[in-house]
């Protein structure tokens, strides 16, 4: 029965796309990928937005369209959900789709005339249309209502030519210039007088909110008027050595302030015990000790009595810290906050509507109520709302019903620009959610995300709270912990210095998410369309086979290495890198052969990075042995960077004390040591010798 009713389905669609929307009744079906069928008018759809085709043409459907037919294909597949999840999604959506076909298509392309009428006009004065070499409708159907309406509307568009354009005898030229512009001048007109009353034309209003009470908004939301929790803090500054030295033991308050008095290079502080003071969470310290970052991280949840490890302030001196006592956050009486919470209201800052409340009616009745709102922020906004945001969204969305009433009437919601931005829509939601899922963002447990938030804060958007914060806490926490890592190492010389990894992980994201995440969507798409079953219709057009996909990419890689072209084949490696990021032996492999050909190409600062974050990621891999030398060579014969690379060196050799390689890192130590005495020695014996 499911089966016979599809095939009545798909029949009933291919009627009504051969029938009525002008694009031909010829390969109208382009293709179908597993259950997903991609039509012409798909096509059609996506050269109109994009101003025409933008790449080869199967490369172009491929990556506008059968990628995602074939990632939505695999989405409904494996996460069955994600059908009705659309449903619900879309349901929201309609109306502004409507309104989008209506305005667009309807009134700025066609002039409110219908695909039918002004198709009749296009077949009968081909010869107006010359420009359009392909024999597309489509393709110059604004013209097409341009000069339909210049016929429809003779003596006016005659009298516009004499008058407005003062020509006598318009050549064909000016004539064929006079139909566009007098077209458009009414295409304007039909713009405004369409937006003028359109709320009343179609009987939606918007309804008056209630007022907002001052004091039953500070009793909803206490929490916006607590105090600021601190702590009480005593402190020693001194070098860090000396601090690590001065509490092998716990003190007692007493024993901390007799330390502070005598140790202390904090003459502010040190006359009065080492006491700071009652310091607000987040605050700066006074007394000149400035931001502390990793203060309150470590001060939270501690019980008084507690003694901080040697902490860095931003100035780079060192202190130890003593918690006296915690300073709870209190509620503030409403009389020392309600001046500020009726201005707040009455700028919109504070804000506060019921679930039940109506916003919106057509001839009378609901059709959205602040419950919808909720759900509809959620879904597109996603923002924080306030009165201003919320009236603006109000009045679009209610505009919306209002030409997406005038839409149907039309009978828009059967036209093919409506069915194919149901069906992108369809695909962007559907492969958006299933790259999602496979990356992990929507399977992150709650304690992970606030976590997150504890160490980090609002790691994108600065100040958000929790809540606000949550989806980007998703795409963070999800992000692969390979790039992380590896940024951060190869980062240390300048991206990262001074900072923890935890520090490093929102400016990590910041700098590689875009790349990452856009090469992950192509692996995906690429690997769904290469295990889905693909039929083309076209058949004038070659398939496009997606090369994003490891082993496609591994091979050009190391075609191009072995052909010397370095360079490309380094890119070709990232693009691995990247778009495998959750695969750690991949990840490993291309890594390693990255910084091998940064080196072979001398960019040596890049090279020591990325051979100090191979060996530091992957300590027990063989080729970690051969990276620690490489960047202790490159350090010393390249940077000039001795200190640094005898460092390196000499924990090679520890660590590879049977190395192959041992020898030569000996001798590398041992020149360092002897102030480059030996290399000279040795050039003076091999000139010698010559």
């Amino acid at each position: 029965m499911k089966a016979k009713l599809l095939t009545l389905v798909s029949l009933a669609s291919l009627f009504i796309l051969n029938g009525c929307n002008g694009i031909g009744d010829k390969d109208t079906l382009l293709a179908r990928i597993d259950g997903e069928k991609v039509y012409q008018e798909d096509y059609a759809l996506l050269l109109k937005n994009a101003g025409g085709l933008k790449a080869v043409k199967n490369q172009y459907l491929y990556d506008n369209l059968y990628s995602k037919a074939a990632l939505s294909a695999k989405a409904v597949e494996e996460y069955p959900e994600l059908e009705e999840q659309w449903k619900a999604y879309y349901a929201d959506l309609d109306a502004r789709v409507l309104t989008m076909v209506y305005q667009r298509y309807y009134v700025s392309e066609n002039m409110t005339y219908s695909d039918a009428e002004l198709r009749q006009f296009y077949d009968a004065n081909r010869s107006m249309f010359p420009e359009d070499s392909t024999g597309d409708f489509l393709s110059v159907r604004p013209l097409v209502a341009s000069y339909y309406y210049a016929s429809k509307n003779a003596d006016a568009f005659a009298a516009y030519i004499k008058d407005s354009l003062k020509l006598e005898n318009p050549t064909a030229e000016d004539s064929s210039k006079a139909k566009k512009s007098f077209a458009d001048a009414r295409r304007i007109a039909l713009q405004q007088e369409l937006s003028t009353d359109v709320l009343a034309k179609r009987n939606i209003e918007i309804k008056e909110l209630p007022p907002v009470d001052p004091k039953v908004y500070y009793n909803k939301h206490q929490d916006k008027f607590m105090t600021v929790p601190g702590y009480e803090l005593y402190h020693v500054q001194a070098d860090s050595a000396k601090l690590a030295g001065l509490f092998t033991e716990k003190p007692t308050l007493e024993q901390f302030k007799s330390v502070a008095v005598a140790n202390s290079k904090n003459a502010k502080t040190a006359k009065d015990s080492g006491y700071v003071g009652h310091v607000k969470v987040d605050y700066v310290l006074p007394y000149g000790i400035g931001v502390v970052p990793q203060l309150m991280p470590t001060l939270k949840d501690k019980e008084p009595g507690f003694v901080t490890p040697v902490l860095k302030a931003s100035d780079n001196t060192f202190h130890v810290f003593y918690l006296a006592g915690i300073d709870a956050s209190r509620l503030k009486p409403f009389d020392r906050v309600d001046v500020g919470i009726a201005n707040a209201i009455k700028e919109g800052f504070y804000f506060d509507v019921d679930t039940s409340v109506v916003l919106i009616t057509k001839a009378g009745e609901p059709v959205f109520t602040e419950a919808d709102m909720i759900r509809f922020n959620e879904k597109f906004v996603k923002r924080a709302m306030n009165r201003n945001l919320h009236d603006r969204i109000v009045s679009m969305l209610a505009e919306a019903f209002a030409f997406a009433d005038a839409a149907k009437e039309a009978h828009l919601n059967h036209s093919w620009e409506y069915r194919a931005m149901v069906r992108q829509s369809r695909w962007d939601y559907l492969s958006e959610h299933y790259i999602q899922k496979k990356i992990g963002c929507e399977n992150i447990p709650e304690d992970t995300l606030k976590a997150l938030y504890d160490r980090t804060g609002s790691p994108i958007h600065v100040g958000y709270d929790y809540e606000q914060a949550k989806n980007d806490l998703r795409k963070v926490a999800a992000f692969p912990v390979n790039m992380y890592k590896h940024e951060y190492y190869m980062g240390y010389r300048m991206l990262y210095v001074g900072k923890t990894f935890e520090e490093s992980i929102p400016v990590v994201y910041a700098r590689r998410s875009d790349e990452v995440e856009r090469l992950m969507s192509e692996r995906f798409a690429a690997e769904a369309y290469s295990k889905a079953t693909v039929h083309l219709y076209d058949t004038g057009v070659a398939e496009y086979k997606p090369t994003m996909i490891a082993s496609v990419l591994l091979a050009r890689a190391d075609s191009l290495y072995q052909a010397g072209k370095k360079s490309d084949a380094y890119y070709e490696y990232r693009k691995v890198m990247f778009a495998y990021a959750d695969n750690d032996s991949l990840f490993e492999h291309v890594a390693y052969e990255m910084a091998q050909i940064e080196s072979e190409n001398e960019e040596f600062q890049d090279a020591e990075g990325d051979y100090y974050a191979y060996y530091t990621m992957w300590p027990n891999s063989p080729n970690a042995e051969k990276a620690m030398f490489s960047r202790g060579f490159i350090l010393n014969e390249n940077l000039g960077q001795n200190e640094q690379a005898l460092e390196v060196l000499e924990a090679f050799l520890q660590k590879y004390p049977n190395s192959e390689l041992k020898e030569s890192a000996q001798w590398l130590v041992d020149n360092i040591k002897s102030g480059g005495k030996l290399a000279e020695d040795l050039m003076k014996k091999i000139e010698a010798e010559e």
